[in-house]
Order: C-alpha cells, then structure tokens, then sequence
C-alpha cells in the first residue's frame, strides 16, 4: 500500500504502471505519450484532464476553457514531434450549465481543432460536480516520434519560448491589476488562451534527440528529460520572459523562481545534437518559432544551474504536481 503521506500524482502513477505492464510500447515508460507501431504507421496517442475546480483561475471565461482542454494534449502530441489526426472528448458538465455555456464551450474547442488540425472522432458525456473535461489526442504518422528521454554529454538543451508569465499569474491571481498592462495582458494571455507548438515540434522531428512539453513547470521537465538516462543537466542562461521586474519586486520572487517552478507555459524542452543545431535552428525559424539553448547534457546526475556569480547550484525538483 502507498503511504497516505507520500500519496501524489507521481506516486499514484508509479502506482498503476507497475500493476499494468505495457507491451508494444514504442516510446519510453515515463513518457507523457503512448505508441505502437500499426500497420507500417506509428499510433502515438495522448490525453490531459482540465477540471474546474483546480485548474481554472477565476479569471478565464468558458470558451477559454474549451480552448486550453484541447491545447493541454495536442501539446504532449506536439512534444513528440507529430501532428494530431483524431481526438477522443470526454466530458463532465454540472446539472443546470445551460446552453449559453455551453455554446461557448463549443466554440473554445471548435478554435482548437481549426487551429490545430485533426478530427473529433467521438466521447462521452455525463454529469459532475464541476466542468471537467478530458480529450485524447491520437496520431497516426509515418514518422517515428521524438522520446522524452535521451541526449548524451555535449547535447544541447534548448526552449522554445520564454517563462516566467505563468508563475506570476498564479501567484497574483487575484491582484493581477497591481501589473503594468501589457504585462497583465501577457500573464492572461499566457495562462487562459496558450498555443501548442505544434509547428515548431514537427520541425524538431529528425533533429531532437528528445523532447517534452513544460506544462509541470521547467524544473520537472528538465528533470523528466534526463530520467534513467545517467546524465544530468547544466543550465547556463535563464530563458527569462522581459518586463518581469516590477513583478519580481511586488512578489519577492527572484527569476529563478519564476523561471524554473512555474508551470503551464506548454513550451518545448528539447535536447538537440551539436551537430545537428543550426538545421534545428533553421527548421524552427522556418516555421515561425524561435529555438533558445539554455544549457547542456552533462555526466553529473541531477539538474544544475550555473549563477551569474560562478556558483553552481542544484535545481530542486519541484512545479505542479496534483493531489500534492
């Protein structure tokens, strides 16, 4: 039995894996995706849950909420280098949510799938206390995916994207207008209404060693990059979002913080060969992204970051995890 002190996420799922062994699995146990080879195509299939109750800010409107439901999962696809080809909705509405709502919520997931690509093949519906709703996303590819875990010592560990917006608005979720405007609407934006970098992961396929999405925060990634692999991690730049120092100074927050144990900011953590980086760099710029090396593979286990002063210190491994 699991301790009801040490009763969590990662705990629960460690749990379950051990008790349900997999079998054809082409991608690695831990992965946040599944896949099998089918018929000479890879099925590579991924699914989230956002619950009201504990995912949804006060501050983020119904049709938003159907965006980000669809935007959570495609991420993970996206992480493995793949675009979506079928979607599987699951959903749970209260008694009494009406048809105003839920139109709007229709329209949140019909922006997705337009946006995203892909067709919704079916689900279930039923009742709950609260909104929640699960989507699994399914690729069918020729293309082999990308692993969450890999790279060797030298590899490059580069971002897609900059962090920090999503640490603040959860801190600040209910005094979000204590902020400069155009950071307040970056913070919104950031939190209610993310983008898969759906574009920017099919661009990766070829060229990652590995890859995962940031949305448990950069710290988890970083440390999920490397796990079972031997190799640790040295980070030596802060991909950092700008005109974040008036929210630093209110929150008592170094960059640091907000950086590395944030959360949902569903950019791409990817590990890129030295050889093969400035054709990742291409691929990614060709498709309108941008690809930022913020450290290196190294042989000392663990995550590190090396300060602005010399002093190496290690990353602790902490960000969103539920039921902790």
């Amino acid at each position: 039995m699991v301790k009801r002190s040490a009763f969590s996420e990662y705990s629960a799922i460690d749990f379950i894996k051990k008790r349900f062994p997999q079998s054809g699995n082409i991608l690695p146990l831990y992965d946040d995706a599944w896949g099998c080879l089918l018929k000479k195509k890879h099925l590579v299939f991924a699914g989230d849950m956002l619950v009201e109750t504990t995912d949804v800010p006060p501050f983020m409107t119904i049709r938003q909420m159907g965006f980000k439901s669809f935007t959570i999962s495609v991420s993970d696809i996206a992480s493995k280098g793949l675009l979506p080809t079928y979607y599987y909705l699951i959903i749970g509405l209260p008694r009494g949510f009406g048809w105003r709502r839920f139109r709007e919520l229709v329209a949140g997931w019909r922006q997705a799938v337009n946006l995203y690509g892909g067709t919704l093949m079916g689900g279930d519906t039923n009742e709950s206390s609260c909104v929640t709703i699960s989507v699994v996303a399914l690729s069918l590819s020729n293309r082999l995916p990308i692993p969450r875990t890999g790279g060797k010592p030298g590899d490059i560990v580069a971002v897609t994207g900059t962090f920090g917006e999503t640490y603040v608005g959860f801190k600040m979720m209910r005094s979000l207008d204590r902020l400069p405007e155009s950071l307040r609407k970056r913070v919104l934006r950031k939190i209610c209404r993310p983008v898969a970098r759906l574009k920017e992961g099919v661009a990766l396929n070829g060229v990652a060693a590995a890859c995962t999405d940031s949305s448990d925060g950069l710290a988890i990634s970083l440390y999920n990059i490397i796990r079972g692999t031997g190799n640790g991690i040295l980070v030596e730049r802060l991909p950092v979002s700008k005109g974040l120092e008036e929210a630093s100074r209110i929150l008592g927050a170094s960059f640091y913080q907000m950086v590395f144990h944030g959360g949902e900011e569903f950019e791409l953590v990817a590990v890129i060969p030295r050889g093969k980086w400035r054709k990742a760099v291409k691929r990614v710029e060709r498709v309108g992204g941008s690809l930022i090396p913020i450290g290196r593979i190294i042989d000392r286990k663990g995550v590190w970051y090396r300060r602005e002063d010399g002093k190496t210190v290690r990353v602790l491994r902490s960000g969103w995890e539920h039921l902790k």
